[in-house]
């Protein structure tokens, strides 16, 4: 299926390699490109989780402009992507991005996925669909180019 390290240099890269908040302000107005091999992975989650949610395509898309509806089929979904990466420990049902520092590329990265752990993995809530909404809508806050995410992921794929 899709592999951690693909997906992990995936994030990465989406995630712009923000690290701290002058970083952020640095490249917050940058124009990431997304490289046309990260494309197809991600599409592949995409449409793993689109048919285990049951999520509505054009209710996802919105993701791309920050929007993040608040409905269970949207919330599964996304606890879906956490789920195949692997992110989630099975103990506690917290989501620990951090998990995919041993695979990132560079200790910028894994600062990157460290960092979102460090302010988002606390979150845990009884149900774990929510869990997963609660700890994306705390990425998005904490930083601007994890939109970029939504844009891998409503990737259209060629060839």
């Amino acid at each position: 299926m899709v592999g951690q390290l693909m997906l992990a240099v995936s994030l990465a890269v989406l995630l712009g390699h923000v690290v701290d908040v002058s970083v952020a302000a640095q490249i917050k107005d940058s124009n990431l490109e997304l490289p046309e091999y990260y494309k197809r992975p991600a599409k592949i989650l995409h449409n793993i989780c689109l048919a285990e949610s049951g999520a509505m395509e054009s209710k996802l898309k919105q993701c791309m402009d920050g929007v993040l509806h608040d409905d269970r089929e949207v919330k599964c979904y996304i606890h879906c992507l956490f789920d195949k990466v692997d992110v989630i420990d099975e103990a506690t049902g917290q989501i620990l991005l951090d998990r995919l520092a041993p695979l990132a590329p560079d200790n910028d990265v894994k600062d990157v996925f460290n960092h979102l752990t460090r302010e988002c993995g606390h979150i845990k809530l009884q149900d774990s669909c929510d869990t997963a909404y609660e700890v994306a809508k705390c990425y998005f806050a904490a930083h601007d180019q994890v939109v970029k995410f939504c844009h891998l992921l409503m990737a259209d794929v060629t060839g």
